[in-house]
């Protein structure tokens, strides 16, 4: 079986996460496919990825992606660098809303194979995330 375009594959999971369409989004993954990123207790396999997205879009109802590329790296890789602004309007993570715009600039690592993504890998600074939302657990100097 061939391998698809991991260009296309990358274009459509990123589409389907501005389009807050879960299903496709899960779709761009192989059966054994998994996600990770720095919030992630390790990485989520197909069937943990959809709870993930959706607790995402209730906390943050306009959430979208900025990104460009896809970049290709490999022959079945490509690193997709993106920004994502989101206001949070739902509660996230336990957190009751706190109507706060964040702005956060990340990187997907992905790989694919013959049925679709094996592997993608968020990259972000978690602490910019909760300084976004509010959350300073660093000192800060005085």
């Amino acid at each position: 079986m061939d391998t698809p375009d991991p260009v296309a594959l990358a274009r459509a999971y990123f589409d389907a996460w501005n389009r807050h369409d879960i299903d496709a989004a899960v779709a761009t993954f192989a059966p054994e496919g998994t996600y990770r990123d720095p919030t992630t207790p390790g990485p989520l396999d197909r069937a943990q990825i959809p709870g993930y997205m959706a607790a995402l879009f209730d906390g943050f109802a306009d959430f979208s992606l900025a990104y460009r590329g896809p970049f290709p790296v490999g022959p079945n890789e490509v690193h997709v660098p993106w920004v994502l602004t989101a206001t949070h309007t739902g509660t996230f993570a336990g957190l009751p809303p706190t109507q706060r715009q964040i702005t956060l600039e990340g990187i997907d690592l992905m790989e694919s194979g013959p049925q679709g993504l094996l592997r993608v890998v968020g990259l972000f600074d978690s602490a910019t995330l909760l300084r976004g939302l509010g959350l300073n657990l660093v000192p800060q100097p005085t």
